[in-house]
């Protein structure tokens, strides 16, 4: 099992942009931290809440040397939400722009990620 291309809504490559701006982070690095905050999300994202009309992103550009790691939080995810390793891409992809969505709506500068940080459930 491995990642396949994941094409962001065009919604959350709009956040990558604004969030990009405010933190001067590349959207790869944003991305990733969304994908974290969204698995510390208990509920389970619906991936046809989210458009297919925003950038594809390949996995080693999105993970970089830190694909497996993803991976492992991925099928971890899956297997507690029930879901079939087949949906793999899809879950990833609700996972990704689910936390796009909530981080733009937390971080106006690189200061807001300690903060979100030390954040509890």
């Amino acid at each position: 099992m491995k990642f396949s291309n994941i094409t962001l809504s065009e919604h959350s490559k709009f956040l990558l942009g604004k969030l990009r701006g405010k933190t001067e982070l590349t959207p790869n690095l944003l991305a990733r931290f969304a994908i974290c905050l969204s698995l510390k999300d208990r509920s389970i994202p619906n991936p046809s809440a989210y458009d297919k009309e925003g950038q594809t992103i390949e996995p080693d550009i999105l993970f970089g040397e830190h694909e497996q790691i993803y991976l492992g939080l991925m099928k971890n995810r899956l297997k507690k939400d029930s879901k079939d390793n087949s949906e793999l891409n899809e879950m990833t992809r609700a996972h990704l722009n689910r936390g796009v969505i909530s981080l733009s709506d937390r971080i106006n500068g690189l200061g807001n990620f300690y903060k979100l940080i030390k954040e509890k459930e």
